[in-house]
């Protein structure tokens, strides 16, 4: 009779918590999918919003010198609550929205992530520092999160579908290439392991740059962009900044690189390529990635063509 008893407890606290999320920080075990979440992380974001549950709030504020939620995003978070911006994430605004559940960065809210616990339970993950296959996980995750298990596998079918569609257009004898994202100061190199690095591996196109010291993405100087000396350049750049590559461009360093000489420096608006990370931006990125011609190694033109500085 007892160890009946005991089955039945066992038996029904398994039905309490038929939902299991893995995430960074260990498991999250839920009753019931949950319905009031606030993201940290434009990646999450787009998430939530591919698959049809928008969070009752957002990261997606300018505080702290953030650029404030992706062209290709702006006109799909009609409704959802500002709580700042992913670098200065407003506490009282998250805790006045009463959410379920918080799904924050691990390396960007590492050091913010027990006061949000004592708001609601945390879920974890790398999106600023994850691959194409980490960010793709995520969904998953995401999907149990709020019950869209099913539309998230969906989500990743056709996904894969577009991949096989557009790694047709590569061109297999292409030479690796080098992706960095430039701003007024800096050049930072995005490697295979990055997410935009990862996702053009996965297309067929390799990347030049490795990870280094266990970082994914990392800053290198005129110099040391020359010492990689890529065949084909990809740089992310922002439409109202000018990026350090256009005084790079004046110098005669610039006329060594390979690319530079070929043709084979492309551009790319940043804020959508490398800050997105979600089934909506990579949907977008596969679709300028055919249109520019760099998965076949065609030279740079028109809007994808880097813009050389005048005198």
């Amino acid at each position: 009779m007892i160890s009946r008893l005991l089955a039945l407890l066992v038996l029904s606290g398994l039905a309490l918590a038929q939902i299991q999320v893995s995430h960074d920080l260990g498991t999250l075990s839920l009753e019931t999918p949950v319905k009031r979440v606030v993201a940290l992380e434009y990646s999450f974001l787009d998430t939530l919003i591919a698959l049809g549950v928008p969070p009752v709030g957002a990261a997606i504020g300018t505080q702290g010198g953030d650029r404030g939620v992706p062209p290709y995003l702006r006109n799909r978070v009609v409704g959802v609550t500002s709580v700042g911006s992913r670098a200065v994430p407003s506490l009282e605004a998250i805790l006045a929205l009463q959410p379920q559940v918080i799904i924050a960065d691990t390396f960007v809210h590492k050091d913010l992530i027990p006061q949000l616990q004592r708001i609601a339970p945390v879920v974890a993950f790398s999106s600023r520092r994850g691959s194409f296959d980490d960010l793709n996980k995520q969904v998953l995750e995401i999907g149990r999160l709020v019950g869209r298990e099913a539309q998230a596998q969906k989500l990743l079918q056709d996904q894969e579908r577009l991949l096989l569609k557009a790694r047709a257009f590569t061109n297999p004898k292409a030479p690796p290439l080098l992706l960095a994202v430039a701003t007024p100061g800096s050049f930072t190199v995005h490697s295979s392991e990055s997410f935009i690095g990862s996702l053009l591996e996965r297309l067929g196109r390799k990347s030049l740059a490795k990870p280094q010291n266990n970082q994914t993405q990392y800053q290198v100087g005129l110099e040391g962009l020359v010492a990689l000396n890529p065949a084909t350049l990809v740089v992310f750049t922002a439409p109202d900044e000018t990026p350090i590559v256009r005084s790079w461009a004046r110098n005669p360093l610039w006329s060594r690189l390979e690319a530079a000489r070929q043709g084979r420096v492309y551009e790319f608006d940043r804020d959508n390529w490398t800050r997105g990370r979600g089934p909506l931006a990579t949907r977008f990125i596969l679709a300028e990635l055919i249109d520019s011609g760099l998965l076949a190694d065609k030279p740079a033109s028109g809007a994808y063509s880097f813009k050389i500085p005048t005198p």
